[in-house]
């Protein structure tokens, strides 16, 4: 009969108050062979990892030379990102006895951290984790085939193109180079921005299409009056087709957002959710850790794609191609060429948008336009452990935000537009709030509990600690704390004035300016075409969501996602007729 040894939950805790020095196993390297096999007490181990969101804990049951079962016990990483190799890891791990996996690309830090963790119980085991190794190899499809329609990235936009061209009786491959689908969509939390929907008209919403259009275009001056109007008069369907194919949304504050919890995931994981379910029944060919690198081109018609994995490159031969890409964020070459005083800041995009679809899109003889269109928020703060974490709960919920003088300086509440001018103010500053937002909102609670923010018994004593100016700060709260008994704010035109800094203690959190999308791109019509520089079209060459120039600069992303994704696939799966 094995002994069975199971570590507390306290002394869990009381190493991960420790920072894991005690709990975390040394990695084995070439000069620590791994010793052999039988060195373990067996037994069942809580072993701990340092995830991207707080520590995943695991339970290993192990043999004397061999894993027997791992089992998460808990964990906090981003749904749809962070949950995939917690998914996958367990079963590959037994079945192959090994830790030598490939990371998840996308998801490299919650990766890391449960293979850490596994280690972690095999070392209070007596064993040495390097005992298990040997690689193993990634089954993906590395021959050449052929399609009808193939899609280039597995966002929000793509995956909406795959399943409206399969809708149409289409073999369509969808490629993700990433080892996850989702791209961008998974980190939005922002709303659908749709009208006209059927909650919508329920709820007796009478606003139009052309007004929305119309909102839109003052927003957003450099949109066409076209792309508008075919956003606005789609979203609405759009909407409701995402709701018949499973995601989570409702209406609230008039703008369409997730009903989904904190653990099924937010605004946009809901909606990467349904596409990826929806991907399945409708007979997509989903191939991630799949590179497209090249379009083929015969006689300056799209002939296929050329796709990289580990495995060995292949093509596939196809009639119609969606490039639905993603941004270049996540390409800071990219982003210095276009926007030079933006390039030594950070990317909160999916780590998969670099720019390729771009690059190959312009081979083949597209043209690029407004790619100095990007986009950069204000609304990050990092950890020190390198993590960084989107603070518009904050903002949306009260707190105000200064710059390094302890000074307001633009509408707190102004959304996307403030960024330049807080790049223009050095890219950074604090959020400032009282104890309100930490006991009555859930996100900021969290937050708070991952010690990101300072905190201290007075306004003065909270200045002392940032290294702003004191005074400076406590008459930016008082002058703050006038405009909320007044119910307006005289400088900057705030709507949202709740915050009365009567609830000690006091916050401040660190926020920085990170480039948080790019939308100029690859030049498109209304029908998704891709676009040479003479205005002519590419037969058989579509593009869509961020990766396109599409007319409507940035304007509800997740919405523009969906509904011209779905143009997109729709036109693809016609031109192959």
């Amino acid at each position: 009969m094995k002994k069975t040894k199971v570590i507390s939950i306290l002394a869990v805790l009381l190493c991960l108050t420790l920072g894991l020095s005690g709990c975390t196993a040394a990695p084995a390297g070439a000069g620590n062979p791994a010793p052999e096999k039988g060195g373990i007490v067996p037994g069942d181990y809580l072993g701990v990892g340092n995830g991207r969101n707080g520590s995943i804990v695991v339970k290993v049951t192990l043999g004397a030379d061999s894993i027997d079962a791992v089992k998460v016990v808990s964990e906090k990483e981003t749904y749809n990102t962070g949950s995939v190799p917690i998914k996958q890891y367990p079963d590959l791990i037994v079945q192959n006895q090994t830790l030598d996996l490939d990371v998840v690309s996308g998801a490299t830090i919650s990766s890391a951290a449960f293979l850490n963790a596994v280690r972690n119980a095999i070392t209070q085991a007596g064993g040495d984790p390097a005992q298990f190794a040997g690689k193993v190899a990634a089954d993906v499809p590395h021959e050449d085939t052929t399609a009808d329609v193939v899609v280039v990235g597995a966002g929000g936009a793509g995956m909406t193109a795959a399943i409206s061209a399969a809708n149409e009786g289409k073999k369509v491959i969808l490629l993700e180079k990433l080892g996850i689908v989702g791209g961008t969509s998974n980190y939005s939390i922002e709303s659908f921005g749709a009208i006209g929907d059927k909650t919508h008209v329920a709820l007796g919403s009478d606003v139009t299409p052309q007004e929305q259009a119309a909102t839109l275009a003052k927003q957003n001056p450099k949109g066409t009056a076209e792309a508008f109007s075919v956003l606005t008069g789609n979203n609405g369907a759009a909407a409701d087709w995402l709701r018949s194919i499973g995601a989570q949304l409702t209406v609230a504050g008039g703008q369409i957002s997730s009903t989904a919890s904190r653990e099924v995931g937010e605004f946009g994981n809901t909606i990467v959710s349904a596409l990826k379910a929806e991907c399945e029944k409708a007979g997509v060919d989903v191939r991630v850790n799949s590179k497209a690198t090249e379009l083929v081109m015969k006689d300056g018609v799209v002939d296929g794609v050329k796709v990289s994995t580990k495995l060995g490159d292949y093509t596939i031969s196809a009639k119609a191609v969606v490039i639905a890409s993603g941004g270049f964020g996540a390409n800071k070459e990219m982003v210095a060429e276009y926007a030079p005083t933006l390039k030594d800041y950070k990317s909160s995009c999916s780590p998969g948008g670099t720019g390729d679809g771009h690059l190959m899109a312009q081979t083949a003889g597209a043209d690029l336009k407004n790619m100095d269109y990007i986009r950069v928020n204000f609304t990050y703060t990092t950890a020190e452990n390198g993590y960084f974490y989107y603070m518009g709960s904050l903002f949306n919920t009260g707190a105000i935000f200064v710059n390094k003088d302890g000074q307001r300086f633009v509408n707190d509440q102004g959304g996307y537009g403030v960024g330049p001018q807080v790049v223009a103010q050095g890219g950074s500053g604090w959020a400032i709030f009282d104890n309100s937002l930490v006991a009555g909102v859930k996100d900021v609670r969290e937050y708070e509990k991952l010690g990101l923010f300072v905190s201290a018994d007075s306004i003065e004593e909270l200045a002392d600690k940032i290294g702003v100016n004191k005074e400076n700060l406590v008459k930016t709260i008082n002058n703050y704390k006038g405009y909320v008994a007044a119910g307006k704010d005289e400088e900057f035109g705030r709507a949202m004035l709740n915050m009365t800094f009567d609830e000690a203690p006091y916050y401040a959190a660190p926020m920085t300016c990170r480039v948080q999308g790019t939308f100029g791109g690859i030049d498109t019509d209304v029908n998704t075409q891709v676009l040479k520089a003479d205005g002519t079209p590419i037969p058989g060459l579509f593009a869509a969501g961020e990766c396109a120039n599409d007319g409507t600069w940035g304007a509800n992303p997740a919405a523009v996602n969906v509904v011209f994704g779905r143009i997109a696939g729709q036109n693809a799966a016609a031109y192959v007729k």
